[in-house]
């Protein structure tokens, strides 16, 4: 081959290669403009979810009974959401007693094998998530369902006699059937209970003597009022799936709420 001819050579691979080189540059240039604009957006989105943080403590503060904020505009694409949950309305289940924890598990369980799935879950705890209970043997998707909304890791080992459902409720010591119609109807109509003694008061005696006769139970069991809140907060912009979500648990305080713990995902 000619001098010529390795030249033309020389320079056909000088061009693949400089092409080669600027096909790299612009597939970084790109990459590194994407993830640019992802942290841009992940940064909104973190501003709206602190947003959305202050908002639901300050109607808090309004009103005491604020327990969710629908998703909210904050413009410049930007929104959030928010929801607080009382964890007193279900069963902790790293901190009950073994009845406690027999009577949550016989609700959604067969009574041959309720037993020894309490003894499963106390021999296993502390779980950091309900969810981890599928890895127990007897416990299929169906089944963690229904125990998922009984069941919590979070808050004290005391039920909210006023936030609790009635399959939560009938795991207090001490409540009959007609003492949980009763707190039930007090909800209702908007009347919170604030003591055994209201709760007392307008059950039948046979009722009462229950009540009475495991009343150091039920006192170790059942609150009146939250004495923890989880909330759970959400922001985003509009038009991207990227979200920024905080769990807060929180006391409630006269007129605000006080962080106690605050996870970040």
């Amino acid at each position: 081959m000619s001098n010529r001819g390795f030249a033309l050579l020389a320079v056909l691979w000088l061009l693949v290669a400089l092409t080669a080189v600027g096909g790299v540059s612009i597939a970084v240039t790109r990459l590194g403009a994407a993830t640019t604009r992802n942290r841009i957006l992940l940064a909104r989105a973190d501003w709206a979810r602190e947003a959305c943080g202050e908002i639901l403590f300050a109607r808090y503060a309004q009103h005491a009974g604020v327990r969710a904020l629908d998703t909210i505009d904050l413009g410049r694409g930007t929104w959030c959401a928010a929801r607080l949950e009382d964890p007193g309305a279900k069963v902790n289940i790293n901190l009950v007693d073994r009845q406690q924890l027999l009577a949550a598990l016989s609700g959604v369980s067969a009574p041959s094998s309720v037993t020894a799935l309490t003894d499963s879950v106390i021999a296993r705890r502390p779980f950091a998530d309900v969810a981890e209970l599928a890895d127990l043997p007897g416990i299929d998707s169906v089944m963690l369902g229904r125990l998922a909304s009984l069941l919590t890791v979070r808050g004290p080992a005391r039920v909210d006699l006023n936030a609790a459902p009635p399959d939560v409720l009938t795991t207090v010591p001490g409540l009959t059937i007609e003492a949980i119609r009763v707190i039930l109807g007090r909800r209702a109509m908007g009347q919170p209970l604030t003591s055994a003694d209201e709760l007392a008061a307008p059950i039948s005696p046979p009722a009462r003597k229950v009540l009475y006769g495991q009343y150091q139970d039920f006192l170790r069991a059942a609150a009146f009022a939250p004495a923890q809140l989880v909330a759970m907060v959400t922001g985003g912009v509009h038009g991207t799936r990227l979200t920024a979500r905080a769990t807060l648990t929180v006391v409630p305080l006269p007129e605000r709420l006080a962080v106690v713990r605050r996870e970040v995902e």
